[in-house]
């Protein structure tokens, strides 16, 4: 059912040629079914990702962006960020990736459904849970929200994410807090989420020495700033 609908949906943006901000209210409204179960069934649920998500703060926390390349790491189906970066942002170049080939075949559809100045700025690439698939010295900034429990080996793959990254190039990761966390937000299970200490002192492990923590700003998840 849910796979129907969102064939149904992507097929009529693809049809239809949406202008960027039909794009996006398609994809929250996707996002909202998809996440639903009967419980939970509401109109607000993209807007309640929006209030613990905080997305205004997370692209502000990036930086000025102008002309610069932001690779984000597990981007799923939906390109949540991929989509806002390519909106609200003046960056030159986002790089979406995934390790799931399926998600990157949808989110190519709504790519595709994007104005042509909005859908070339957007790159998507697969990649493996142990390595990014990003090119040496290709990136200002790295985004990785909701995905770091998923990376294996990750003090290897903090080190090829150093290799990736321009001089004073960033990397932020945000996840989500081991406290107790409403069924609104689709959250992993406790054994599947990672400490915030644990990511730090790995980033430390892998070379990474400008290191800012925060786990105020963000009311379910902890923010992370790494640079070189």
């Amino acid at each position: 059912m849910k796979s129907a609908l969102l064939f149904c949906l992507f097929i009529l943006m693809a049809c239809n040629h949406p202008s960027e901000q039909e794009a996006t209210e398609v994809v929250e409204t996707v996002d909202t079914t998809v996440q639903q179960t009967p419980a939970q069934e509401t109109s607000q649920e993209s807007d309640e990702r929006s209030n613990w998500q905080k997305p205004e703060f997370v692209l502000e926390s990036l930086g000025p962006l102008e002309g610069k390349t932001v690779a984000d790491i597990g981007t799923g189906a939906l390109g949540y960020f991929a989509i806002k970066l390519v909106g609200q942002t003046n960056a030159e170049k986002i790089i979406g990736i995934d390790i799931d080939k399926e998600a990157l075949n949808l989110l190519n559809i709504i790519k595709d459904a994007l104005p042509e100045d909005k859908s070339k700025r957007i790159e998507l690439r697969l990649a493996e849970s142990s390595d990014p698939h990003l090119r040496q010295s290709e990136v200002d900034v790295i985004l990785i929200v909701n995905t770091i429990a998923y990376i294996r080996n990750r003090v290897n793959y903090f080190q090829k994410l150093k290799a990736s990254m321009k001089e004073g190039a960033k990397l932020v990761i945000i996840d989500f807090k081991t406290k107790r966390i409403p069924e609104y937000v689709d959250a992993p299970a406790y054994n599947e989420r990672v400490y915030l200490h644990v990511i730090e002192e790995e980033l430390y492990e892998a070379g990474f020495t400008t290191i800012e923590t925060d786990d105020t700003s963000l009311e379910f998840q902890f923010y992370i700033s790494a640079e070189l």
